[in-house]
């Protein structure tokens, strides 16, 4: 009876194991990192913040004036700008937004006291003191070090003002605006590359219909005249989410006087950030996942007005917009954030990365107590949002190169709708770096991710967390650092594979230091290597590099570095060089392109560096992995108007960044 007994509780141990076990989503994700074919460069921009006169973003959040008993520095709060210069802000969008149409900027220079007053319309009425102007936005980008990019009033603003505005920035001296920056105590002026002429000129900017605002483009963007140095790239006002005439439109009549195109697009939610269940979480992520939907959409109808890739697409306003907190002004957009809103940041991070060909800057929206924000603050105090924590993580890719996944994933199903589970990203930096970033959207399971290294020679892997145990967890001015990176060690390496214990609900940046054995780099066989290159001279006069087999070559030779040829027409000309550079050891290299005007530069007929369009002299890097011996390599310049300079260096193992000296440049005799 005693040994029946026990066989029968046995029994039932494995019938309820087995039944226990079916229940359980053991889920499982194979990613294969592509480590011989490199993508696109990840602009630093695609991390941009956007900051308008909206709720709390400007006064209180980020300026309380010289007088408050908040900490500040010239009336920037401290606690503020120590955060921001730790995230590594690339570029800062402002006044708006809304905001921009009805901004004269003219009325926010000058003395403090001598400002007029003005009713910001469009949120809430209140009434604004115009302490914080252009002096204080460009003085903020320059501590925070940070491009300005400001959005210029077009809805009811003149072209006379736009220009002034630039003017008045930009220009050294020699004009009224310049002289008025002086008395008004900024003796140099500011480089502002980043100009948006307009802001949703569909709707709150203007209610224009696409045809009219593309005319409207042609005329604003003939008046942004560069000065001193610094080169305008002029940002249209792009399309409402799906809205593809518009984008078809503005890019046929304007596409060739505009640098890039907005895109705007929420994550829509009609309950507070905190007030959801499980349903509520799959709805706002299932709904950012749209953002790999309208890129791809914009892309293809770009492509067919400019397949050459030159205009790009600017993601200036995205992120989640939920129910503002209760007993809050609704029209200050001020929410809460929680471990949902960074599943959000990172899932779209993870997006915008696959299509860094187009895109190109990013500014989620916004900065600081409105909306998606970085940071929220009450009185003296401040926390750092779970979002912000994204960002800070994930500043490692930025200006590293885009490594193309293959992602095999689960599904995590709520009622009968199904999005993938895990989502990710990989990048190799400039010292040879990889990043792989890992995003588990499933709040109930972890995820056995399994990641393919082949070409990967391990030499230490290090990895943060963020996660939290409720789905609803967030940052408050009582547990400020609730939601928080940890350090991440669930992972083990063998094989040259990692297999990652991925929690749910969570984000993990993995750090792999190590040696790439990939066939990238190899070098070619030469026949018969002599000293110089050949270069190929063009007479033409150009906006952006030429498909060069399109044009007739004019004159022909040797030359021993990449530089000016003699004689040149000293303006409307182009110079393609081709030919091998010897690489004395195997290792990563950076090379750089410093011009005036355009140039790109291929190793191996893999484009490295994109320095393209017309600017004044200004420098752009890219990197590779090379093995020592022969590497093709082809360098593309044009000429305009004013300034002329090329110059291409290259920095490598035991080698100090250099111009690519003479002995290391040949051709192959025939």
């Amino acid at each position: 009876m005693l040994i029946k007994k026990q066989f029968n509780n046995l029994l039932f141990l494995k019938i309820y194991l087995f039944i226990l076990a079916s229940t359980i989503n053991f889920a499982q994700t194979k990613i294969i990192v592509n480590l011989d074919e490199l993508g696109s460069y990840i602009d630093p921009n695609i991390y941009g913040q956007f900051s308008e006169h909206l709720g709390s973003c400007i006064y209180g959040g980020i300026w309380v004036g010289e007088d408050s008993e908040i900490p500040n520095t010239n009336g920037f709060r401290n606690d503020v700008i120590e955060a921001l210069k730790k995230l590594e802000v690339p570029v800062l969008r402002w006044p708006g937004g809304c905001f921009a149409d009805e901004y004269h900027w003219m009325d926010g220079i000058g003395p403090k006291n001598e400002r007029p007053s003005m009713m910001n319309t469009n949120w809430g009425g209140v009434i604004e003191d115009n302490s914080f102007g252009t002096h204080e936005f460009l003085n903020l980008c320059e501590m925070i070090g940070a491009e300005a990019y400001i959005s210029a009033n077009v809805g009811s603003g003149t072209v006379e003002e736009f220009a002034n505005w630039i003017q008045y920035t930009t220009s050294e001296s020699g004009n009224p605006m310049a002289e008025l920056r002086r008395k008004n105590g900024r003796e140099k002026p500011w480089n502002v590359k980043y100009w948006g002429i307009g802001n949703e000129s569909w709707g709150c900017g203007g209610r224009m219909r696409p045809s009219y605002y593309a005319d409207l483009t042609r005329v604003y963007s003939t008046y942004a005249k560069n000065y001193a140095g610094n080169q305008v790239y002029k940002i249209a006002s792009g399309p409402n989410s799906y809205d593809t005439v518009w984008t078809d439109q503005v890019m046929e009549i304007a596409g060739k006087v505009i640098n890039g195109i907005g895109l705007h697009y929420y994550t829509n939610n009609s309950r507070t950030a905190a007030d959801f269940d499980e349903i509520g979480w799959f709805s706002v992520i299932q709904k950012t996942l749209e953002m790999d939907k309208l890129i791809q959409m914009h892309s293809k109808v770009m492509d067919k007005h400019d397949p050459t890739k030159n205009v790009a697409l600017i993601v200036d306003e995205w992120g989640t917009w939920h129910n503002v907190e209760p007993g809050t002004n609704p029209s200050f957009l001020y929410q809460q954030n929680t471990m949902r809103d960074a599943v959000v940041a990172a899932s779209n991070l993870n997006i915008f990365h696959k299509y860094t060909d187009r895109v190109r800057m990013t500014n989620i929206a916004q900065m600081v107590n409105v909306l998606q924000a970085m940071i929220l603050t009450d009185n003296e105090k401040m926390l750092l949002t779970p979002t912000y924590h994204v960002f800070e993580m994930y500043k490692v890719h930025k200006g590293a190169i885009n490594l193309p996944l293959e992602l095999k994933t689960s599904n995590y199903t709520v009622g009968d709708e199904s999005i993938p589970s895990v989502n990710a990203t990989a990048s190799i930096n400039s010292n040879g770096i990889v990043h792989i970033s890992l995003c588990n959207v499933d709040p109930n399971n972890n995820d056995e991710v399994k990641i393919d290294l082949e070409k990967f020679i391990n030499g230490k892997i290090s990895g943060r967390v963020l996660t939290s145990e409720e789905m609803n967890a967030l940052n408050s001015f009582d547990e400020p650092q609730n939601v928080e990176p940890k350090t991440f060690t669930d992972f083990r390496f063998t094989d040259n594979n990692i297999t990652v214990n991925l929690p749910a609900k969570s984000i993990v940046v993995l750090k792999l230091e190590g040696e790439l054995n990939s066939n990238i780099g190899s070098a070619i066989k030469v026949n018969n290597p002599q000293p110089k290159l050949t270069y190929d001279y063009y007479k033409k006069s150009l906006m952006v590099l030429p498909n060069f087999s399109d044009l007739e070559i004019v004159s022909e030779g040797l030359i021993d570095q990449i530089k000016l040829p003699e004689p040149n027409d000293g303006s409307d000309f182009a110079v393609k060089y081709s030919g091998l550079i010897k690489i004395p050891q195997n290792g990563f290299y950076n090379f750089y392109s410093k011009s005036d005007d355009g140039t790109k530069l291929y190793i191996d007929g893999k484009l490295l560096v994109i320095n393209d369009g017309r600017h004044a002299p200004m420098e752009t890097q890219g990197f590779a992995t090379l093995k020592k011996g022969f590497h093709k390599i082809e360098v593309e310049f044009f000429q305009a108007g004013g300034g002329l300079e090329i110059a291409v260096s290259i920095e490598g193992p035991g080698m100090e960044k250099q111009e690519i000296p003479a002995e290391m440049l040949y051709h192959e005799s025939k």
